[in-house]
């Protein structure tokens, strides 16, 4: 039976949207197009049928997860853009959150064109962070802006990284990436002064 146009476009999308969160949660390397497929509920037949590969489909659902995250973050100040960042419910639910945290130890293993919609998905959500410091007013260049992102990242995937272990040194490691990121904001940078 023929599919409409707007029927495959719509296949095509929930196999992107299933992929994006399969690789987030579980990794490029462990996503499964089999389980991506019957997520998305569709035939693996199918979904070779939208994606020649599966790296194919693997960058498009990177830029799918980077799009999502950037749309889910965007018109946040400093703090909200830091409290949902570094929150416990961010760190627990990886599928659904920054694939930067997720996936920044795997990509250099990756395809070229892998690495480059990676790439292009962390200087979209630095230069989101850029916005959000200069919407109050603070100091925006995008040294900054790329400081508190990797410390972000970092803090998130680390708190990720002990939680099985040791929840209390993973919400601890939030909560001190949060404050230090929060006072950096506040601090006038270098050889420049705030009226008194």
């Amino acid at each position: 039976m023929k599919v409409s146009k707007a029927q495959a476009s719509d296949n095509r999308d929930a196999i992107v949207v299933a992929a994006a969160a399969q690789i987030r949660e579980r990794g490029f390397d462990q996503m499964s197009v089999e389980n991506v497929a019957r997520a998305a509920g569709l035939t693996h037949g199918a979904l070779y049928s939208h994606f020649r590969s599966k790296d194919a489909l693997k960058a498009e659902a990177t830029r799918r997860a980077f799009e999502d995250c950037i749309r889910g973050f965007s018109g946040l100040t400093p703090s909200e853009f830091l409290e949902r960042y570094l929150s416990t419910e961010h760190r627990d639910n990886p599928q659904k959150g920054c694939p930067t945290s997720a996936l920044v130890s795997e990509v250099q293993r990756q395809p070229l064109p892998l690495q480059i919609a990676f790439r292009d998905g962390v200087e979209g959500f630095a230069a989101l962070a850029a916005e959000s410091l200069k919407s109050i007013g603070a100091e925006h260049d995008s040294d900054r802006a790329l400081l508190m992102f990797a410390a972000m990242v970092g803090g998130l995937s680390i708190s990720r990284a002990i939680r099985e272990v040791d929840k209390s040194a993973s919400d601890n490691i939030l909560r001190a990436i949060t404050d230090q990121i929060e006072q950096l904001i506040a601090r006038p940078k270098k050889g420049k002064r705030r009226d008194r």
